[in-house]
């Protein structure tokens, strides 16, 4: 039902595309984009390394763009985790072959046969099988993490009712589940590294393979010949078994664990964005355009890493790049997110406003800014010139403010 500019759909009221930006200065919209890209960009260039390529041809842009799709990122961390979890020999170049993204002449390979296809190509190896304490690595974990702390805390109060749930987010605060979903990174931040290289030709070096519970063979390369062992890596038989070897099943209890635990975890913030999105309660709730958009944003791509997550994880898929990445949908479905993105950023850009008390939102009128601006300890009452407001039974003190020929008085 429509009413006027203004939509009601069961108890939920839409409020329509205001552009109420006018009155921010220059200063303040830095600060709010740097808040806004922060989360953003420390998901997605934490959990995307550079691509290792061991073919002559490069990948595509839309090849590699699918990896910045938020669900390649959570997939990635889940299955090097996992990897690890049922390693029975993690060294340094398992960890570097679990942690590379390898582009081959067939496309992206993740597989646990890497591990070993890829040895003839490695030029740079880790130290240590875990990572450097200092290290780049560490530094983006401790970014992300400190990215998803404030909105944990955010939602812990929310659960225990000390704090209302934000839905007239500022451009300044739309990324929240994004910020979130970067404490999955702890999951696997032990054995993330990019401390490694591969180039597209065979090392001009020995090369010593330990296969677990087998033999330890040296392989002699040259430039102008493979050594026997290394045509039967490239010819898939021993990769095949040294693989399998290497690591355990998916049936290994540890592992169900753990990706029962992120499943649910995932589900979980699904959850939490469907209450924020639907009215589930009684009373009425106000949505601006932006809030619209970020629930919406956050349930599709928490949705389709539920499905993917859960249909590759029942398949018994080990590989850790996941393995859509490379059909058209997948890359069609990466396309819309971004898009979506972008156009989110430029509506809550229009939308932001700055209320009397400091805060921002992105909800039109003086009911944006007394919701914006409510706390357990004020209050704030619009008053009009040529009117009065009275309280009883007050107690604290008042401030006033002038905005927009409208008087404010905030209550303490």
């Amino acid at each position: 039902m429509a009413d006027g500019n203004v939509m009601h759909w069961g108890t939920a009221i839409l409020y329509p595309l205001t552009y109420q930006s006018q009155g921010i200065s220059f200063e303040d919209w830095i600060s709010l984009f740097t808040l806004c890209l922060a989360p953003l960009i420390a998901h997605i260039a934490a959990g995307t390394p550079q691509p290792s390529c061991i073919s002559k041809n490069r990948p595509r842009w839309h090849d590699r763009l699918c990896h910045f799709n938020p669900t390649s990122i959570l997939f990635r961390y889940a299955a090097i985790a996992d990897r690890r979890i049922r390693a029975l020999n993690w060294d340094a170049s398992t960890m570097a072959a679990t942690n590379a993204l390898f582009w081959t002449d067939h496309g992206w390979d993740g597989s646990e046969e890497m591990v070993f296809r890829s040895l003839p190509y490695c030029t740079h190896l880790p130290e240590h099988s875990r990572v450097e304490l200092i290290s780049w690595e560490m530094g983006k974990t401790i970014i992300t993490t400190l990215q998803g702390i404030q909105p944990l805390h955010c939602l812990i109060n929310i659960l225990i009712g000390s704090m209302d749930v934000n839905i007239h987010m500022a451009v300044d605060d739309i990324f929240p589940v994004l910020a979130l979903l970067g404490l999955l990174r702890l999951c696997a931040a032990l054995w993330l590294t990019d401390d490694f290289v591969y180039t597209t030709s065979h090392s001009s070096q020995r090369s010593r393979m330990s296969l677990p519970g087998a033999l330890t063979i040296t392989v002699e390369e040259t430039a102008g010949r493979k050594a026997s062992f290394d045509s039967l890596l490239l010819s898939g038989f021993a990769v095949t078994v040294a693989a399998e070897t290497q690591f355990r099943s998916q049936s290994y209890w540890p592992s169900r664990l753990f990706r029962t635990f992120y499943f649910l975890a995932i589900v979980a913030l699904a959850v939490l964005c469907a209450r924020f999105l639907i009215p589930w309660s009684k009373q009425e709730s106000m949505y601006s355009t932006t809030s619209i958009l970020v629930g919406i944003l956050d349930i599709t791509f928490l949705v389709m890493s539920i499905f993917l997550y859960g249909y590759y994880s029942a398949r018994g898929t080990t590989s850790t790049i996941i393995p859509c990445i490379s059909s058209i949908w997948y890359k069609i479905y990466t396309i819309v997110i971004m898009s979506f993105i972008g156009t989110l950023i430029i509506i809550a850009a229009i939308e932001t406003k700055k209320t009397p008390c400091g805060k921002y939102t992105s909800l039109s009128g003086e009911l944006g800014d007394i919701d914006t601006c409510k706390t357990p300890y004020s209050q704030l009452y619009p008053v009009h010139p040529g009117s009065e407001i009275s309280l009883q039974n007050f107690t604290g003190s008042c401030i006033g403010s002038f905005l927009e020929s409208h008087i404010y008085n905030t209550t303490y």
